[in-house]
């Protein structure tokens, strides 16, 4: 049995691996596979929780099926091998080291059992549950030239199936240098209908020459409705509190996620946020609140590391949404239990003069983070630089 086109598209891109938002760009994605405009080369870019993973995974099974001919029963085969991670043409890459069990040359082949796993209990999975899932929380991950050798190694190879092979490189900004230059000569010399799919928290990280060589997508924020429809429809938050999450989650589910949880995690982001900018603003008249700001900071840096990037992720969104409030462009209303945070009274202090600054700041304190950083040092080191940009006065422009 045949499907028509739009029957296919949808057998295609609905599927177990979980995808909140998006679907305009899974459409655009469509558009270039039913064009027959695939290139053999695509890097994949944006923030923690806007679905970057599960997006590749879709995109992935659509190329795949591409070449069934719309044929129903194959198409829903090749669809539940790829729900299960085990499509013997989609391969994945991603950050390992050696633990208890791989002693040496460790490489993501002796870690596919965790992946898939992993994967399928949560799509939008972060690198530090990542590697706590592998047993090598204290140590940092990284795609090294061992597993370009065995990238060389499967993509060298026939498909399985007769149509494409797909390699999804999964926080590609942690291949080393030697790593990234032999993945340039293959992307350079493709074999014939292969597709890579690298995937990036910091695009800045990537060698400018891999860069050059693929077709860049920009992961967009997920809508806010979207988040809220998806917390309500799996029953984790009743309509009031989903729409209010949303619009602090900053289009970023993971973000989403951990708002809901940091209740029951004992962790309350607004109580600390509050906390951490009440001492910035101290510290410039009293010697006192830089010893409070650095026990501040100590207490963050004890936090699960999780906690501590989620709870900088929430930061942002407040930083964003102040701005917002400050230049008159946004008519959401921001809502602190803490009742005494006044918020209209704190936006002026975010402007066009320290915005661009501070989402610099406390992205790369995530990103430091991420690759396994002294958690006290980098807290604290972004409350300094807090204090000092939270008093900058805004452009003469802003007046």
């Amino acid at each position: 049995m045949l499907l028509n086109r739009v029957d296919f598209y949808y057998l295609c891109v609905m599927s177990k691996i979980n995808l909140v938002g998006q679907k305009t760009l899974l459409k655009e994605l469509d558009t270039k596979i039913t064009s027959g405009r695939i290139a053999h080369s695509y890097l994949l870019s944006g923030p923690t929780g806007v679905g970057k993973l599960s997006v590749a995974i879709k995109f992935a099974e659509r190329i795949l099926c591409s070449k069934l001919n719309r044929k129903e029963l194959e198409t829903i085969s090749a669809q539940q091998k790829i729900n299960g991670l085990t499509h013997p043409d989609l391969h994945f890459v991603y950050p390992v080291n050696t633990n208890s069990k791989v002693k040496s040359k460790a490489t993501s082949k002796h870690f596919l059992k965790e992946w898939r796993e992993a994967v399928k209990e949560n799509p939008y999975i972060t690198l530090s549950q990542w590697l706590e899932k592998i047993e090598i929380a204290n140590k940092k991950g990284n795609i090294s030239v061992n597993e370009a050798e065995e990238i060389n190694k499967i993509m060298s190879l026939k498909s399985y199936e007769g149509g494409y092979k797909v390699m999804i490189i999964w926080m590609a900004e942690n291949m080393n240098t030697e790593c990234a230059n032999k993945l340039l000569k293959l992307i350079e010399e493709p074999s014939a209908e292969t597709v890579f799919l690298l995937l990036t928290e910091n695009l800045s990280a990537i060698l400018p020459t891999i860069k050059s060589r693929c077709q860049k997508i920009n992961i967009p924020p997920i809508d806010a409705s979207e988040i809220a429809e998806s917390l309500i429809i799996n029953g984790l938050a009743d309509n009031e509190s989903a729409y209010n999450i949303a619009n602090m989650s900053g289009g970023s589910y993971f973000s989403a996620l951990s708002i809901l949880n940091s209740d029951s995690s004992g962790v309350n982001f607004e109580l600390l946020f509050v906390e951490w900018v009440r001492l910035a603003f101290k510290v410039k008249t009293s010697k006192v609140a830089v010893g409070d700001l650095v026990l501040w900071s100590e207490k963050v840096s004890k936090l699960p590391k999780d906690i501590q990037k989620q709870f900088f992720v929430f930061a942002l969104e407040v930083f964003r949404k102040s701005m917002l409030k400050n230049y008159k462009s946004n008519t959401y209303k921001e809502e602190f239990k803490d009742k005494s945070f006044n918020f209209e009274k704190f936006s002026p202090f975010i402007h066009n003069n320290n915005i661009v600054e501070l989402y610099e700041e406390v992205n790369k304190a995530i990103y430091e983070l991420n690759r396994n950083g002294n958690p006290k040092i980098i807290v604290t080191d972004l409350s300094l630089k807090l204090t000092r940009l939270i008093h900058q006065k805004p452009s003469i422009i802003d007046e």
